[in-house]
């Protein structure tokens, strides 16, 4: 009897996990990096593999695994969000060739698709970026910014009052027979 209430209890538990709203779900038109970025870093610091199952989305964390599913043929892919890329109305995210193919999205064309991520790392979509530890870890001398103390009846330096530059002679033009005439028309 226990094993039948505990086999209950977390069917009921799967079943509110699954039907749960996704963190992210939207709906636009998607397009696929091109191989001449194959081997270029991404702007997460990975290599773009054409032949991974990756993405680049606007705003989505990087390593958010999301599914992307094309409306017009049915199929489904799920990528993970390794780079960004620049804003086009209604685009939605820019799939690797080997997503790109599974998903029937024809080279150089555009596919209406949803993208629907069931979580987001972070914290959330719209969180903030978890904390980058620091650039530099040693802290800076106790004299570092200290402005040198003033001294106010010291002699000014010897350049101070020195003579200003010399005046060079103007020179004069050149003769007019080295100059050259314009084009006659």
């Amino acid at each position: 009897m226990k094993s039948l209430t505990f086999s209950a209890a977390a069917a009921a538990a799967l079943l509110l996990v699954s039907c749960a709203k996704p963190a992210y779900e939207q709906r636009g038109w998607a397009s696929y990096v091109a191989d001449q970025y194959a081997g270029r870093p991404t702007s997460s610091g990975e290599i773009y593999h054409p032949s991974g199952w990756t993405a680049a989305h606007h705003s989505l964390p990087f390593g958010t695994h999301v599914k992307v599913k094309n409306h017009q043929t049915g199929r489904a892919v799920n990528v993970t969000v390794n780079d960004r890329f620049p804003y086009y109305p209604g685009r939605v995210i820019n799939v690797s060739a080997a997503a790109a193919q599974y998903l029937g999205i024809a080279p150089f064309q555009l596919a209406d698709v949803t993208v629907t991520a069931k979580t987001l790392p972070g914290g959330g979509y719209g969180a903030p970026p978890p904390q980058q530890p620091p650039a530099y870890s040693a802290a800076p001398p106790p004299n570092y910014n200290a402005a040198p103390p003033p001294n106010y009846n010291a002699a000014p330096p010897p350049t101070y009052n020195a003579a200003p530059p010399p005046v060079y002679p103007n020179t004069p033009p050149p003769p007019m027979s080295t100059l050259t005439p314009p084009p006659a028309h």
